[in-house]
């Protein structure tokens, strides 16, 4: 029977909007609103510094501060904040301000926000985490708006997205590097572009995409567990009885009671103008994630902060507690942060996308050489982009890329990109296409043109390099400004080669030539990943303190000053707090561990071998128990003289010692209270289990 069509069409109707969707943006003040607030005048003057970081006139910043206020008012503020983040983790600051004033004429209150207190505002620097840029005695520090990153309400607060620098601006937080590294990319980018012959592009853009996972908890077993609420993680433990063999949890549904708080944590996020486009359960029990649409490098590190802070406050309200700690339970997946990170251009033009033509593949060619060359020369300061005390127990395992940065393009790319180094031409590989016949009634499915790789550290996807590698708890500004800064160096080499007299097609040959040893596109978990690694002489720095070493090195110091990302002041103080975060984090823990030892585990173990004795019964149980307490005292005392032994006038020194000292004691120790656990009366364990906290949350 033929199948006929109307022509005739249906009316439009109006569709009522779910109040989830009709709520997106209204909690923020992007360009679409404020366009709609201010004189075009007032708006051109803003626009304008942005792009140059000159001030506005005080009229029109007046102006802009009075719409701004009177907005936020609407919206039930009261006062405002600067928001800004501190070197220490994705934890912001602010300072809560109001929008009350005094007119000194009358001393009678008035409702007021200015121009200069929107633009910044000062603040003491010198206790916050500073590596030495500040000091008691010269604390003056000041924070100021990025303009390229819109205010927005929170809880009746209006908060502006800042940065924050000394006062002789030297940078204090995670941001201001970020903007830098971000300017040196743009302006190289567009260097590049124009020695292969574009005279069109004026802007490249870095734009990320982070995928945000997290565990969600009972608050109630959460506060029962002393080294959860101390150090986000737990500090021993035996395994569950159900982990997440069967893969019964990854996208699976999502409980009644996660779903609630999932949903309405989405929701507020729209509302802040941030995209969540996906949620679902992760690999492990308890363990969940988020995800938005990719946006502006500076934006994305403040919403991912920001949706931190939502999940952290609802999570309260729901009776939930959320970690975000890289491994909060051990033997299964930990947390991770990916970052969909890309380049775009102001035509829109995405440059790692292959082309159509011979130019177009070309151009995409010659910025992957860019980045190959950035991983195989500073592979050192990509792994100290992602070192933490939590993201060593990470890498490396459960879909965990391994601490060996690699760039992964996938067989069929990786062979072209290798063809051209060797002079074959540039184009072909952008017009293959890959379709999957299913069966009826599916339609034939579209596929990358390359397989996915989950053990890679930053593999290709097809429009964009993820750098997998990016804990759950660390803020993506610092991972980021490594990553961009060693693009921006490949770039900068690239062009001096080419400005130098070389033709451009032999630099890209050249440049893939001499870093080729940087690819590697098999099982990331495998000994060929190993062997490949010291063939080719990559870097391979085993821990956070071995990797925050390198961050000074000679190299490193001139990379970082010609680029204007960190002079060397600025880059010896970045190591300092590392060092001193990752020492200070695994004390806590050493010292949280024997308090549960000492206080509870010791005890509840020997009451439990007490009873086995007054019971009269002998049993190789029994004796296995008795053995395994004297292990567990014997191990207690030397985790307790490890920790009293901790080294503290220097903080390379001290994280050192951590990983060396410190963190294989508290393993033994851990070790055996795990085995304990396993063999005491379940009703006298002290805290809750891997199974109590991990499975009824539901």
């Amino acid at each position: 029977m033929a199948i006929t069509h109307s022509t005739h069409e249906a009316p439009t109707q109006e569709v009522a909007l779910p109040s989830a969707l009709a709520g997106i943006n209204s909690n923020v003040l992007d360009d679409a609103v404020l366009k709609k607030l201010v004189d075009p005048d007032v708006y051109y003057a803003l626009a304008q510094c942005r792009a140059t970081g000159v001030p506005m006139d005080r009229e029109f910043a007046n102006a802009l501060a009075k719409s701004i206020r009177e907005w936020a008012q609407s919206k039930g503020c009261i006062g405002y904040s600067h928001w800004f983040s501190p070197m220490r983790g994705a934890i912001h600051g602010e300072k809560l301000e109001t929008f009350v004033g005094v007119d000194f004429a009358t001393d009678r209150l008035i409702i007021e926000l200015s121009g200069s207190q929107l633009f910044q505002t000062e603040t003491d620097g010198s206790s916050f985490p500073n590596g030495g840029l500040r000091e008691t005695h010269q604390a003056a520090a000041y924070i100021g708006w990025d303009t390229g990153s819109p205010p927005f309400v929170y809880r009746q607060t209006l908060y502006i997205p800042s940065a924050f620098v000394t006062w002789n601006g030297e940078a204090l937080d995670q941001k201001t590097p970020l903007l830098r590294a971000d300017m040196a990319v743009n302006e190289l980018s567009v260097r590049l572009l124009s020695l292969l012959g574009d005279n069109v592009t004026r802007e490249v853009v870095c734009n990320v995409g982070w995928e945000q996972e997290f565990f969600l908890i009972d608050r109630e077993k959460y506060l029962a567990r002393p080294d959860l609420v101390a150090a986000g993680r737990t500090l021993l433990g035996a395994a569950p009885l159900r982990g997440q063999e069967m893969d019964t949890n990854y996208f699976s549904k999502l409980s009644p009671r996660v779903n609630r708080y999932i949903a309405e944590a989405r929701d507020m996020m729209w509302e802040l103008g941030i995209s969540i486009h996906c949620t679902h359960n992760e690999v492990a029990p308890a363990q969940h994630e988020i995800s938005p649409i990719f946006g502006l490098a500076n934006l994305a590190a403040d919403t991912n902060v920001l949706a931190m802070d939502v999940l952290r406050d609802l999570a309260f309200d729901h009776d939930f507690t959320v970690l975000f700690h890289e491994k909060p339970f051990a033997g299964i997946n930990g947390t991770g942060k990916h970052n969909n990170w890309g380049l775009n251009t102001d035509s829109g033009v995405n440059l790692f996308v292959p082309g159509e033509t011979e130019e177009e593949d070309r151009r995409f060619i010659a910025f992957v050489a860019a980045l190959l060359r950035g991983v195989n020369k500073h592979g050192d300061l990509l792994r100290c982009g992602v070192s933490t005390a939590g993201n060593d127990h990470r890498l490396g395992a459960q879909e965990a890329p391994p601490a060996i940065i690699t760039l992964h393009l996938g067989e069929r790319l990786e062979a072209h990109v290798k063809a051209v180094a060797e002079g074959g031409g540039f184009g072909g590989y952008g017009t293959e296409k890959k379709e999957i016949e299913i069966t009826a009634p599916v339609a034939d499915v579209r596929a990358n043109l390359e397989d996915r790789n989950r053990t890679a550290p930053f593999p290709w996807c097809g429009n964009r390099f993820e750098f997998r590698a990016v804990g759950g708890n660390q803020h993506i500004a610092f991972p980021l400004t490594m990553v961009n800064a060693a693009l921006a160096d490949s770039l900068k080499h690239m062009c001096d080669e080419i400005d130098a007299g070389k033709p451009a097609d032999q630099v890209i040959r050249e440049t893939i030539q001499e870093n080729q040893g940087a690819l590697f596109s098999g099982d990331g978990y495998s000994d060929a990943l190993y062997e490949h690694a010291e063939k080719h002489g990559l870097i391979h720095l085993r821990s956070s303190p071995e990797a925050y070493e390198a961050l000074t090195a000679d190299k490193n110091l001139k990379l970082m000053g010609e680029l204007g990302i960190f002079n060397e002041r600025e880059l010896a103080a970045r190591q300092s707090v590392l060092q001193e975060a990752y020492a200070t984090e695994i004390q806590i823990e050493a010292r949280a561990l024997l308090r549960i030892l000492r206080t509870l585990i010791v005890p509840a173990a020997v009451g439990d071998t007490n009873a086995d004795r007054e019971s009269g019964f002998q049993s190789p149980l029994f004796d296995e128990k008795r053995k395994l307490v004297e292990r567990l005292l014997s191990e207690t005392e030397m985790l307790a003289d490890a920790f009293e032994a901790f080294p503290h006038d220097d903080t390379g020194q001290a994280a050192s010692y951590a990983h060396e000292t410190l963190k294989p004691r508290m393993q033994s120790a851990r070790d055996a209270a795990d085995a304990l656990e396993t063999l005491v009366d379940a009703r006298a364990w002290p805290i809750p289990t891997y199974s109590e906290v991990l499975h009824h949350h539901q």
